[in-house]
């Protein structure tokens, strides 16, 4: 993923969950306790989706675990924190343990906080002393909370990142107090998209600051009121999807569309769809500016599920006219650079942490539709292991 050269006929060597060669198959001597033989498939870094929800309870935790690994996701970032969240981490999380890793964001922040100083900065300290990765804003009440809390957040070390901040009655942060706060990512491409006044002076802070986005496009294209009821149901990841659930999704969104009327529906198609369109010269922008971007759906509402949309959100991308090497990016290398960690990359001496495909995802990203196999965290997933997963789950929705 630093390049997007294909290193063909290798060998890769890996002991004790390390890569510790990686060599021309022809010309190689070495001999190994166990030989897995993947000649004529690919393999590349596992994906990363940055933008998750974790769900309710635990079942449902275990079922986005098993999801996202069938489609080769084995790091996920939640924005949408709770105390208990750490629990889950410290039991899932640990060596050897299939699970993919969670990075945590504490509970969130909103327009509707009411506390003191004192109580701020209690919070940023417990959000460093449980060692959740950072603070999530929604929105902020004002610009005196913000800066207060960012203030800590820089004492403590801790990031923030989430919404574009807004103020009440939609105003905005002053720009040089949000661009030199400890805002590290910005989700939804919020403060870019329908501000042509700020556009160009944001694009550049961003810049400047080093800032990572993350568009999560399908969001709004399921939200955005183009599919049919019928195509609902053939969306991705809908065959884990119990019948009773999607009956209950089908019959809101028909209450819906039948409470606005049919002219006021397709109006706010139109309006919806002329977004994202501003959205794709957004990202297209943000792209040749050198901006790096993180990949998720923001799979966290009716029609989509958690793993099984990835491949939509890259095929979104492609209208930005990304190149599949720079979408893949998004969820390997740069997540990794954005963590500050040895993910996203095969290479000698890193941890091995990849995928196993049948085709060239540079060339065609369907391929990602069915991962032959996952190693990640000392352990390796073959085909039959992940179809059993599917079967699992499969089960679970038709009962």
């Amino acid at each position: 993923m630093e390049s997007d050269k294909v290193l063909f006929n290798q060998n890769i060597v890996i002991l004790n969950g390390k890569i510790m060669v990686i060599e021309n198959a022809k010309k190689s001597k070495l001999k190994a306790e166990k030989t897995i033989d993947l000649k004529g498939k690919y393999i590349m870094p596992s994906l990363a989706d940055a933008h998750v929800h974790l769900p309710e309870t635990e079942e449902e935790l275990l079922q986005m675990f098993d999801l996202n690994l069938i489609n080769g996701v084995t790091k996920l970032r939640s924005m949408r924190g709770d105390w208990k969240h750490k629990e889950w981490q410290n039991k899932y999380n640990i060596i050897n343990s299939i699970y993919p890793k969670i990075y945590l964001s504490a509970p969130p922040i909103s327009r509707s906080l009411e506390a003191s100083s004192a109580q701020l900065e209690e919070f940023v300290k417990a959000v460093k002393d449980s060692n959740y990765g950072f603070i999530k804003i929604l929105s902020i009440k004002s610009q005196e909370i913000f800066t207060q809390l960012d203030s800590l957040c820089k004492k403590y070390d801790v990031p923030l990142g989430g919404h574009f901040p807004r103020l009440a009655m939609g105003n905005s942060l002053n720009e040089d107090v949000f661009f030199n706060s400890n805002y590290k990512s910005i989700e939804h491409l919020g403060g870019l998209v329908g501000e042509p006044n700020f556009f160009e002076s944001r694009i550049q802070a961003i810049k400047k600051n080093n800032i990572f986005i993350c568009p999560t496009l399908l969001w709004y294209s399921i939200g955005s009121g183009q599919y049919s009821y019928e195509e609902f149901q053939k969306l991705n990841g809908m065959e884990y999807v119990s019948n009773k659930t999607m009956q209950e999704w089908i019959e809101k969104t028909r209450t819906y569309r039948d409470k606005i009327g049919e002219q006021a529906y397709k109006d706010e198609v139109t309006k919806e769809l002329k977004d994202l369109q501003e959205k794709y010269q957004v990202i297209a922008r943000l792209q040749k500016e050198g901006i790096k971007m993180l990949l998720s759906p923001d799979a966290s509402s009716k029609y989509m599920m958690t793993g099984c949309n990835m491949i939509n959100e890259m095929e979104l991308l492609k209208n930005a006219n990304l190149s599949n090497f720079e979408i893949l990016q998004m969820a390997t290398v740069n997540f990794a650079l954005f963590h500050k960690e040895y993910n996203g990359t095969i290479k000698v001496n890193k941890p091995a942490d990849f995928i196993i495909l049948d085709e060239n995802p540079l060339e065609d990203l369907q391929t990602l539709k069915n991962v032959k196999g996952v190693y990640f965290n000392y352990n390796y997933l073959d085909a039959k292991a992940l179809e059993e997963m599917k079967k699992k789950w499969l089960e679970a929705a038709s009962k």
